[in-house]
């Protein structure tokens, strides 16, 4: 009996090392597929987070002034971001609302952007985004260039002595005063935004994580035909 009991334990102990090596086996799978879910945590703006994935999703889309790139994540497209925050923080607390046709209007030219409206939710599929969320991203991006016009547009002039400074003195062509005051207009917005901004920072509870040299990888892939990383198309975005 004590032979047999022996032997019943052995096997118990055989069994129950091979059943807590599997228990481990399992939870690393586990644990390896949940870190391809996980979303690595930016920045906090006062309460609010910004994960990679809301800054992959505006890389993609083309919002808060950024453009598409597949390389990592790096400081200064979180510094965008946070400034899009900001601006659209401010637009709530003033109610300064888009109009609903103009966030469709804007929806729709995202979804033009990646090859229309298929193209989009097939991406937004692959990458397990929800779409509802997306959208929320795209209308704080509508919001932000709302409250510039609201706040800065309007009060934005430029006067004739600075206009002759720029084009020179004597007769130019209607074209060539409209593209200087227009240039002369997006500069002084730019810079009314820059102050306004640096007050905003200045004001709000902002985090950063670490974020090395190398950056934060994307949390999923862009979608196809996005410009890769070292060939993004150059703009200026005051807007």
């Amino acid at each position: 009996m004590a032979a047999l009991l022996r032997h019943r334990s052995g096997v118990l102990t055989r069994n129950l090392g091979r059943l807590l090596a599997a228990l481990v086996l399992v939870a690393a799978a586990i644990a390896v597929a949940s870190a391809a879910f996980l979303d690595a945590v930016l920045v906090d703006v006062n309460g609010a987070i910004t994960t990679a994935s809301d800054v992959a999703i505006a890389r993609a889309l083309s919002l808060f002034g950024l453009k598409p790139s597949d390389a990592s994540i790096r400081i200064d497209d979180v510094h965008r971001v946070v400034d899009a925050r900001l601006v659209a923080d401010e637009a709530m607390r003033l109610q300064i609302t888009p109009a609903p046709e103009d966030v469709d209007e804007a929806w729709r030219a995202a979804a033009d952007r990646l090859g229309g409206m298929n193209a989009l939710r097939q991406w937004l599929d692959q990458a397990g985004l929800d779409e509802a969320w997306v959208r929320t991203l795209v209308e704080a991006d509508v919001r932000r260039r709302r409250f510039t016009e609201v706040r800065f547009h309007a009060f934005v002039f430029v006067s004739e002595d600075e206009l002759t400074e720029t084009i020179g003195p004597g007769s130019h062509s209607l074209d060539a005063r409209e593209k200087a005051l227009s240039a002369l207009r997006e500069a002084g917005i730019a810079r009314e935004l820059a102050a306004w901004l640096t007050e905003a920072r200045a004001r709000a509870t902002i985090r950063y994580a670490n974020i090395g040299p190398a950056g934060v990888p994307l949390p999923f892939s862009m979608p196809a035909g996005v410009a890769p990383a070292g060939r993004l198309p150059s703009s200026r975005d005051h807007s």
